[in-house]
Formats: structure tokens, sequence, C-alpha cells
């Protein structure tokens, strides 16, 4: 099976300050129509980076004279001479290992951060990062990945944005901004490129299967691979080879998690699923927001089951995609749950006086609790001998029984948030014998 990881926020804060120096030239070209009282030197002092741009400018458009040009002319002008203001990334919550380089500097994440062209994103294991910007647009980096900003800037000319994401490794999930005229947004790997104007999506690039997978969740996005495009809307995605475009796949279905509001009280956080047809797959993800800005954990695996450990008390989110054999990953659905660690064990232990036990256990978790204790002949299962409720000591002693097989399980129970939460432990077997 073929996958990589993540999800990624992203948009762009207008700065006050023009920059001119660029750390990768944007390809491609803008138009520009000549109005009245423009010139080609007022031009080039407003919106080109440098006095040498305005000769290759006047050659490329057949200008004669840099003061006089004709009303209505458009001009065509390579996107790498235009100023531009920086549109930074922000770092809007991160978890686990994160770093962040930038012109070859390593920078500490920090909640706040604003991240520009030519920055690099990894995250390691269990770990992710999500960035925001204007627009409303959010750039999500699950664990395992390599994310670079390679273009990030708003051009002076025109106020247009132009923003290029490459994913080297990994996964990246974007809601990108609503982008007008001749603005870009464009995301990719080393294989592919998708170009959008205000959608959500995925991608994601595994360089050992060298395949990139375009995953389209909301309106529709170009793909481009090679020479090949293709529009791919809402529900499809792409897994493309070098070169080579793939055939558009309608993504699975999201898969169902068996009982998934319940509330969370064994020492392992468990979600099982129904396993789903055509799925060689499954990642599960918990986040502490409905938005799945702030993913706090995920498994990846073949298995229907996702199982955590070390997650504290508390409110979260969690979802779960089926991946398809390309490697493309399905549709979700997320539900809420609550994690409260909760649980008792039990035993016999030597008791003070003859001819009696004493029943002792100790409760797991935090928070004041009560206990129940239940006892019955295993003759008769249904007619409890002793039957305590509400005990706040850890132990009961008993004494007269008769010889026999019994059976007893002791039960924690509190009342938190409002929700009465009773765990019982696994009934236990006792013995009597002169």
């Amino acid at each position: 099976m073929k996958h990589a990881a993540l999800k990624i926020l992203i948009a762009g804060a207008f700065f006050a300050s023009a920059t001119t120096q660029a750390v990768a030239a944007p390809e491609g070209e803008i138009r520009y129509v000549v109005k009245p009282s423009d010139t080609l030197y007022e031009l080039t002092k407003r919106y080109l980076v440098n006095p040498a741009a305005l000769e290759r400018v006047r050659r490329a458009n057949g200008v004669r004279n840099p003061r006089l040009m004709q009303v209505g002319q458009t001009l065509k002008i390579p996107r790498s001479l235009l100023k531009y203001r920086p549109v930074p990334l922000t770092l809007q919550s991160f978890s686990g290992s994160v770093s962040l380089t930038t012109r070859g500097r390593n920078v500490a994440p920090r909640v706040g951060l604003s991240v520009r062209e030519g920055a690099e994103i990894t995250t390691s294991a269990n770990s992710f990062a999500a960035f925001s910007g204007d627009g409303n647009s959010r750039l999500s980096i699950p664990s395992n990945s390599r994310v670079r900003i390679v273009d990030a800037r708003r051009y002076l000319i025109n106020g247009q944005i132009d923003v290029q994401i490459k994913v080297l490794k990994g996964r990246s999930e974007v809601i990108a901004p609503k982008v007008n005229g001749q603005g870009r947004y464009r995301i990719g790997t080393p294989l592919a490129v998708t170009a959008v104007r205000g959608t959500e999506f995925r991608v994601g690039f595994e360089p050992n299967g060298e395949v990139s997978l375009t995953e389209v969740l909301e309106g529709e996005v170009a793909v481009r691979a090679g020479e090949n495009e293709a529009a791919t809307a809402a529900g499809f995605g792409v897994a493309s080879a070098k070169d080579q475009l793939g055939a558009q796949e309608r993504l699975l279905a999201a898969p169902e998690l068996v009982d998934p509001g319940r509330i969370q009280t064994t020492e392992m956080v468990e979600f099982a699923i129904n396993e789903l047809s055509g799925a060689a797959g499954y990642r599960t993800q918990i986040a502490k927001d409905a938005g799945f800005v702030e993913v706090v954990t995920e498994r990846l695996g073949n298995e229907p089951l996702a199982s955590f450990d070390g997650l504290e008390d508390g409110r979260y989110f969690v979802r779960s995609r089926a991946i398809s054999a390309s490697g493309l990953e399905g549709l979700s659905r997320t539900f809420s749950f609550r994690r409260k660690r909760a649980g008792v064990e039990g035993g016999v232990e030597p008791s003070p006086f003859d001819d009696a036990f004493k029943f002792a256990w100790r409760t797991q978790g935090s928070g004041d609790t009560l206990s129940a204790f239940q006892l019955w002949n295993a003759k008769t299962p249904g007619q409890l001998l002793v039957d305590e409720v509400a005990l706040e000591n850890s132990a009961i002693i008993i004494s007269n029984l008769e010889n026999g097989d019994y059976r007893w399980r002791v039960a924690t129970f509190e009342i938190d948030e409002g929700d009465v939460i009773k765990v019982w432990s696994p009934t236990q077997e006792l013995s009597v014998t002169e």
C-alpha cells in the first residue's frame, strides 16, 4: 500500500513593506493593461524590481518609447521582475516534534510564528502542524511529512497573490483561499501540480513509491503531470506517476466507527472500524477541535482497529479515512467523544477475622469515586448474596460463607460533568472449603 500523511492551513497576510528579493523566482507572466498617464519609467519605479527590468519589458513588448505607450495596450511582464509583499503563513498550532528551517536557519516553532517563502516544515512521527493566513485559508501537515513554501507573495502591480507549496514527503490538507484574476494558488509534489481557485483538497507524496496523490473534498482542482492536465471534481482523486497523469478514482466512503461517542475509560483508547470494501488500510486521527486544526495523535494501519495510548482526560474529536490500493485516502465523518480514565481491579486478601474473607480493590484514574460490590453463588447467578453500593472504602469483609463456588465483582463510579461513569471489574471466582 502506498500512502503518506497530513492536513494544512494557509492564507496570506498583507505586509506593509515591499520586497524585491525572491527566494525562488516564480515562472510565468502577468498581463497589465496600460492606463492613461502610464509610462514604462513610472511602472518600473512602482512595480519592477530594478531599473534593468525596464529594458527587458520594453524589448519583450515592442515598446519603442518608454515615455509613450498606447492606452489599452497589454504588457506581458515576467512575474520574476515584479515587486511584491510577502504573504506569510502563521503557525496556528503544533504538537510533537516539528522542525522549521528558513534560508538554511533552524527556527524554534511557536504559536503565532510567521513563515515566508523558502521555509521548510518537517513533522516527525505522531507530530502535527497547522498554518493559517488571510482568505480563511488553511494548511495542515500531519506526521512524517515535509513541506516547502516555494512562493508566497502578493504583487504590487495588481494585488494578486502567487502561492506555491510543495509536498516533498508525506501529506498535506489544504483549504485554499479564493483567488481572482491572475492570482495563483498551487500545491504540488515533485511529480504533479494542483492549481486551485478556492477549494478543499489533500495532496500526498511518497518518494519511495514515486506516486503523487490528489484528493478533492470540495470544489474542483486542475491536476497536471507532465504535459497532461485534468479537472478533478469533489469526491474524486488522482494517483499520478512521473510524467503520467493517473485516471480519476472515486474516493472511498467514510468508514463507520463502532460506537464512536462512548466515554473512553480503559487504559487504551480504541476505535473499532467496520471493514469497508476496497480499503487497504485506515488513517484515524484524534483532535481537540472539530476542524482538526489541533490534531494530537493518529494511527495508520491495515487493520480495522485504531488504538491510542497516553491520551489525557478531556473531550476530543475522532475521524477515520479508508485508503485505497492506489494510496488515495477517502472521505471521513467527525465524531465527538470523551476520554475519562476509570477502572478498578481487585482481589481477595487475608482477613483479620476467622471465617471471613477480605475483598479489596484499587481504582484507576482520577477524581472522587465511590464503589459497588456484588457477590453471588455460582449455582444461582440471578440471586445476589451481597449487593452494596456507594461504598467509600476500598475493601469489604464478608463472613459466614458456606462451602461452595462464588462469583464476585466490584465497580467504580463517579458523577463527572453531568455524566455517570461506572466501570465494572471482570468477574472473579472464589471457592470456599473447610
